[in-house]
C-alpha cells in the first residue's frame, strides 16, 4: 500500500474515532465533566475532514490551517487546565496556582522558543514561509511547555496520596505524550530541515491514531469510578501529607 493512502486511512481512521468519542462523552454524560477535552474532539472531526479534500499545496489549505491552528493551541491549553481542575477539585487554591504556573510556563516556552526560532526568520522568506516559521515556534513553545506543566503536576501529585480515576491517569498519560512527541518532531524538523520530514509528519499521524483507538476504547463512565491508588502511602503518613496539603490550600485560597 502506498505510503500518501495508508496515511490517508489512518487519517479517516482518527476522524471517525473522534467523533465516536465525542458522541460516548456525550451519551454518558461525561462532556459535562471534560467539556474542553469534548470541544477538542469534535473540532478535532470537523477539522480532520479539510485535508482529505483539500491539496495540501493549495492556498485555500493554507488559509484553513492558519485559522484553525490558533484553536488547536487554545484547545489544548483548555485540555490541560481542564486536567489540572479534575485532579486538584478538592484542592481549589493548589488548582489556582497550577493554573496561572501552566500560563506561566507555557508563555516562557513560546517565548524562549521564538528566540531561537528569530534567526531563521527574515525578511528576504516568503509572506507564506515566515507564517509558517511563526506557527512552527507558538506550537513547538506550546507543546514543550504543557508537556513540562504535565510532567510536573505527575511527578508532585506522585508525592502526595491523591487517588485519581483512571480517566485522568489515561489523559495525563495520553496529553503528556502527544506534545512530546510532537515536540519531539518540530525539533528534528528544524534541525534536518525537509530530509525526514516526511518520515516525522507519518509518525505523527500514526501517534495521533493510536491515542485515537486507546481513548475511544479506554475512555468509559466505568474508568471515570475507578479509583487508582498508583502509589501505596502508610496510614500515617497519608494523614500527615493530607493535613499539610490542606493547610496550604487554605493559605492559597486566602491569598487568592
Amino acid at each position: 500500500m502506498p505510503l500518501q493512502l495508508l496515511l490517508s486511512t489512518i487519517q479517516m481512521v482518527c476522524t471517525l474515532a473522534s467523533a465516536l468519542i465525542a458522541g460516548r462523552l456525550y451519551r454518558s454524560g461525561l462532556f459535562r465533566r471534560y467539556p474542553a477535552l469534548f470541544s477538542y474532539m469534535v473540532f478535532h472531526a470537523l477539522y480532520s475532514i479539510f485535508p482529505l479534500v483539500l491539496k495540501s499545496n493549495s492556498p485555500a489549505y493554507f488559509w484553513f490551517w492558519c485559522v484553525a491552528f490558533p484553536f488547536v493551541w487554545a484547545l489544548n491549553i483548555l485540555m490541560v487546565r481542564e486536567l489540572c481542575r479534575v485532579v486538584l477539585e478538592r484542592h481549589q487554591g493548589l488548582y489556582t496556582l497550577g493554573r496561572w504556573v501552566m500560563y506561566t510556563g507555557v508563555a516562557t516556552s513560546g517565548v524562549l522558543t521564538f528566540l531561537s526560532l528569530l534567526p531563521r526568520i527574515n525578511s528576504t522568506l516568503p509572506a507564506r514561509s515566515r507564517v509558517l516559521w511563526y506557527a512552527l515556534a507558538a506550537d513547538r513553545g506550546i507543546g514543550l511547555g504543557l508537556a513540562i506543566f504535565l510532567l510536573l503536576m505527575i511527578f508532585a501529585v506522585s508525592r502526595y496520596p491523591v487517588r485519581l480515576s483512571r480517566n485522568v491517569l489515561l489523559n495525563a498519560f495520553l496529553f503528556t505524550m502527544d506534545y512530546l512527541a510532537n515536540t519531539l518532531a518540530t525539533i528534528l524538523v528544524v534541525v534536518f530541515d525537509k530530509r525526514i520530514g516526511e518520515t516525522v509528519n507519518s509518525a505523527i499521524t500514526i501517534l495521533n491514531a493510536v491515542c485515537m483507538v486507546v481513548w475511544f476504547f479506554c475512555l468509559t463512565p466505568a474508568g471515570e469510578l475507578a479509583k487508582v491508588e498508583w502509589i501505596h502511602f502508610g496510614a500515617d503518613y497519608e494523614r500527615r501529607v493530607l493535613n499539610r496539603l490542606d493547610s496550604l490550600n487554605r493559605v492559597l485560597q486566602r491569598a487568592a
